[in-house]
């Protein structure tokens, strides 16, 4: 499920690239490079190559391929140079493509008004990333979004890259799984609107508690130019807000900016949702109506943030004709691969969640599942799959996981992975009743969904993207 680096076309001198990221140059000061990358199997003649270095590869093992294919210089780390290879010499690569990029966004702005949000969180980033980016280009014309999960300290620089003088906004998704890495992104980014959609269990292995959790995402507001999206009420956000930005709110709640006044469900998970905006925002009737085919409560709440969004980008009142071209945006949208997408196998309904996992999301997704399966008196299986990157707190974040599940009482529960089966086996005991199925892996996990699956079936299929539960979904196609 990678989602491939994009090609960019972004013109430089090498002078330019030096300012912008604090190097020395090493060659001439007026060659010029049109596109920057990362990855010589794919560098094209008159590139920049950024000599990465990571876990695995140092990007300046490959400064020799990148001469041959005919690259016009390169960023490298000090004493890394490459002998015929014009170079910029800098502390930190990785750094110095995030400068690069701020940079590009920099002269992109100078020559247009381009609104640019930048969203975070622990669930539903990228649903909504796409919700709000529909809702943009209804709005603005063409606007720049993240694709797919390019939402880290490479993601994000190499999208920013891909802005061209014909968008007129952009939406770009911000994710992390360290301390700090949301601060250098919202340096780069710097922008117009930021929004937290939610703070949860996440990463803790490398964040920490709630609150760290909660500490990092709401660093997205501290570059922000303007506005502060947020959900209304949330404890752990709305207090790091800082004051000097204005607050727009999402939610169910009355006191939300944006919020999901009504949600009629029909059979196939299709639903009639109608939005209401504060007079702050919004004029004429105040209210957007839209019929979705996105799964669950929490796409609903997802559009009342992109609305929320859109809202601040544009940075006035909503027109009765915007709320009605917002409406018509929203039902457009499909779900993204791997997020609670719904598709048909042997007769059964198969909601492909297995992109991640994490406790909300986990409940998120069991309630999508359940109110599926409700109207028909569906009978409900549940592939469950280890949540990672939890830390000290995954014990008990998966005893708590085994709870929901349970408490959505499936015909069958498949769970994968030593975690589940170390819950299950500390709540349940080793008798296990008989509509639980332990699984070592997703690849043992798939034949024995199918084996249970029966016509009018609805399947969850969910873990995080470590134990590659699509490979159950891979195992019911066959």
């Amino acid at each position: 499920m990678a989602t491939p680096i994009p090609k960019n076309h972004c013109e430089f001198t090498l002078a330019e690239v030096a300012d912008a990221c604090g190097g020395s140059i090493h060659g001439d000061p007026n060659l010029r490079i049109r596109g920057i990358s990362i990855d010589t199997r794919t560098i094209a003649a008159g590139e920049m190559f950024v000599a990465l270095r990571g876990a695995a590869i140092d990007g300046h093992r490959y400064l020799a391929q990148a001469a041959e294919r005919g690259a016009a210089a390169a960023i490298v780390e000090p004493g890394k140079r490459h002998a015929t290879l014009p170079c910029i010499e800098v502390a930190d690569p990785l750094i110095a493509l995030g400068d690069l990029a701020r940079r590009h966004l920099e002269r992109r702005r100078a020559a247009h008004r381009i609104p640019v949000a930048a969203i975070g969180g622990a669930a539903g980033k990228t649903t909504t990333k796409e919700l709000t980016a529909l809702a943009a280009r209804a709005l603005f014309g063409e606007t720049l979004s993240t694709p797919g999960n390019l939402n880290n300290r490479i993601g994000v620089p190499m999208t920013i890259f891909t802005l061209t003088e014909r968008h007129r906004a952009a939406v770009l998704e911000c994710g992390t799984n360290m301390r700090g890495e949301i601060a250098h992104l919202a340096k780069i980014v710097e922008p117009d609107a930021a929004m937290v959609l939610n703070v949860d269990l996440e990463h803790t292995e490398g964040l920490g508690t709630l609150d760290d959790v909660a500490d990092e995402e709401c660093t997205l507001f501290s570059t922000a130019r303007r506005f502060a999206i947020a959900p209304a009420g949330d404890p752990l956000i709305i207090p790091r807000i800082p004051a000097r930005l204005e607050q727009i709110t999402f939610g169910k709640t009355s006191d939300a900016t944006v919020r999901l006044a009504d949600r009629i469900v029909g059979a196939n998970g299709r639903a009639k949702i109608r939005i209401d905006l504060s007079h702050e925002i919004g004029d004429g009737a105040r209210k957007v109506e839209s019929e979705i085919n996105l799964l669950g409560e929490a796409a609903a709440l997802n559009c009342t943030a992109a609305i929320a969004m859109v809202a601040a980008m544009r940075g006035g009142r909503l027109s009765a004709s915007d709320l009605r071209a917002l409406g018509n945006a929203l039902e457009t949208a499909v779900a993204v691969p791997g997020r609670l997408a719904a598709t048909t196998i042997g007769g059964a309904i198969v909601i492909d969640d297995t992109y991640n996992s994490n406790p909300r999301s986990i409940r998120a997704a069991l309630d999508a599942a359940r109110e599926v399966a409700a109207p028909t008196n569906a009978r409900l299986v549940i592939a469950m799959g280890d949540m990672l990157e939890l830390g000290a707190i995954s014990p008990d974040a998966h005893r708590a996981a085994v709870r929901d599940v349970l408490a959505a009482k499936p015909a069958t529960f498949v769970a994968v992975g030593a975690e589940m089966a170390a819950a299950i086996a500390s709540l349940v005991g080793s008798d296990l009743p008989g509509n639980i199925v332990a699984a070592v892996d997703s690849a043992q996990a798939g034949p024995i969904v199918a084996r249970t699956l029966q016509p009018g079936d609805i399947v969850l299929v969910k873990g995080s993207r470590g134990i590659a539960m699509e490979k159950i979904i891979g195992a019911l196609r066959k």
